[in-house]
């Protein structure tokens, strides 16, 4: 029975650990605001990709176009170095859940139309064609302002 006792014991708490949120070491708090034409944009999608090694980071903007970057965890911040920046929002038109689009599928005999409309200019969303940039260090307050132009 102690035996036993052990091994549950010993078998919840790896299983307890390998549920742990992955960590990386090294990162820095860093946010920013998104505005388009002056005017705060919310939702849209923030990616910093790394200028050669390294891992990106993202965030999401809120009502106010305020994000917070996050490379594993929410809000863990991005690692120091020099970073090219995109920009998305899109709307996507026609989707359906899950069910509604295999029940149409079974009915029409095809896949339902779904539109995605970029709600910012187009150039934003590839960090290759945005002209963003952005130099994360330790020792700065790693505030980003970003205003899109059309």
């Amino acid at each position: 029975m102690r035996y036993l006792m052990c091994l549950l014991l010993l078998a919840g708490s790896l299983a307890w650990m390998g549920c742990a949120p992955a960590t990386l070491e090294g990162t820095i708090a860093a946010s920013g605001t998104v505005t388009h034409n002056g005017q705060p944009v919310e939702g849209a999608t923030v990616v910093f990709s790394p200028e050669g090694e390294g891992r990106a980071a993202s965030g999401l903007t809120d009502a106010s176009g305020r994000f917070q970057l996050q490379t594993l965890n929410p809000d863990d911040g991005v690692l120091p170095g020099k970073y090219q920046v995109a920009i998305s929002k899109t709307q996507v038109e026609g989707g359906m859940s899950e069910e509604e689009s295999q029940a149409y599928t079974a009915e029409h005999g095809k896949s339902p139309e779904v539109t995605v409309k970029d709600l910012l200019p187009e150039k934003y969303k590839s960090p290759a064609t945005s002209g963003l940039a952005a130099e994360v260090t330790a020792s700065d307050k790693n505030e980003f302002t970003f205003d899109l132009k059309d």
